[in-house]
């Protein structure tokens, strides 16, 4: 009985001794190795050094974001700082103690799977996107057109760029291959387009009424007025408000007082007049059978259009509003000479919106509209 009690305990020695020396062999040549099953965006790194690890993670990551043979350096320092925390799980920290050691070695998983684990730092390379976008964006350049010296006069419009930052980040976070990553660039349309621009041609309104040029205040503030219409272009479904366009009447911006109908009285008030320019253009915006939103009569008749044709307008409380409800961009011409003003509205015809063969509102017309001075 006595043997057989020794011949156990020497086996339980002979074992111990065996996992002792296993775990020291296993301790040298694993604690600085990584685990079987270590992959990260792809990659098997089973069996590296940590330094080895860290690198070729690094490696993984886009250096560069180019555009146009441009290249954008890409900075990770946050992405660098969470890989080396995650490397401290994998590679754990030396204690200061042997039997510490190996007992941290032994404990430690024998894979780990980090495709989630390791977490892109999305903001910093955000901001850095960001910053290449001032580098890369460029912004549209609209068509324009204005009616001068009694023509539409054209210019072109240019498309934009813009850099799709969030595009370009998640092609940057999926790259795990290229160093370089193609930047999401996209076309920014003009807003017009030329296309748009050639459609405006059609005369749809063409209204003139008459001012006295020797009352020089209202004449002033008629003028004024006409200069903020003037070639003012209107977005097909844009509602175009009258008091917007010409902000408000005060000395500051050159109105002059004038007389104004308030309550069926006559005053005087800065900007008076102008009600002649908002009734000139509901006018035009009549015969060019335009949606009219806000219009509202004077309280007495005025002498430049018919009883009940006008349309007052006061700044923040009363307005001349109209929507362009063609299929086009709708251009506005006031002129003033020197007792007339002129106003014309040039679109896109169609059935709703006929061309206008005859302008209304001159008390003789010219043998030739193509010869009328105004």
């Amino acid at each position: 009985m006595k043997r057989s009690r020794l011949f156990i305990i020497a086996l339980l020695l002979q074992l111990c001794v065996t996992l002792g020396f296993g775990t020291i062999v296993s301790f040298a040549n694993t604690h600085d190795r990584a685990p079987e099953g270590l992959s990260v965006r792809g990659k098997d790194f089973s069996g590296l050094t940590r330094i080895q690890v860290s690198k070729l993670i690094r490696d993984t990551l886009p250096h560069a974001v180019i555009y146009e043979e441009q290249v954008y350096p890409l900075k990770w320092e946050g992405t660098y700082a969470e890989i080396e925390r995650w490397l401290d799980l994998v590679f754990p920290v030396t204690k200061g103690s042997w039997f510490a050691d190996v007992l941290q070695n032994f404990s430690r998983p024998s894979g780990v799977a980090s495709a989630d684990i390791i977490q892109l730092d999305r903001s910093e390379i955000i901001e850095q996107l960001q910053g290449f976008s001032k580098e890369i964006n460029r912004p549209a350049l609209s068509a324009t057109i204005e009616f001068v010296d009694g023509q539409l006069k054209r210019s072109e419009g240019l498309s934009g760029l813009e850099l799709d930052i969030e595009a370009t980040w998640l092609k940057v976070a999926q790259e795990h291959e290229g160093k370089q990553v193609e930047a999401v660039v996209k076309d920014v349309p003009a807003k017009p387009s030329t296309s748009d621009i050639a459609k405006v041609g059609d005369n749809l309104g063409d209204y003139t009424t008459y001012f006295n040029p020797l009352d020089v205040q209202r004449t002033n503030n008629v003028r004024l007025a006409a200069i903020a219409l003037n070639n003012q272009l209107i977005p097909p479904g844009e509602v175009f408000s009258f008091n917007d366009v010409v902000g408000e009447r005060t000395a500051d911006s050159g109105y002059s007082p004038a007389i104004v109908f308030v309550n069926q009285s006559r005053i005087q008030e800065i900007g008076g007049g102008i009600c002649q320019d908002s009734s000139t253009l509901y006018q035009a915006v009549l015969q060019a059978n335009l949606a009219i939103e806000e219009k509202h009569n004077h309280s007495l008749p005025v002498s430049y259009v018919l009883r009940g044709q006008d349309a007052t307008v006061s700044y923040g409380i009363l307005d001349f509003r109209f929507r362009n409800d063609t299929k086009g961009y709708l251009l506005i011409s006031a002129r003033t000479g020197a007792n007339w003003l002129r106003i014309r509205l040039f679109g896109l015809a169609d059935d709703k919106h006929p061309e206008l063969q005859n302008p209304e509102g001159y008390p003789i017309g010219p043998e030739s509209w193509d010869k009328d001075p105004k």
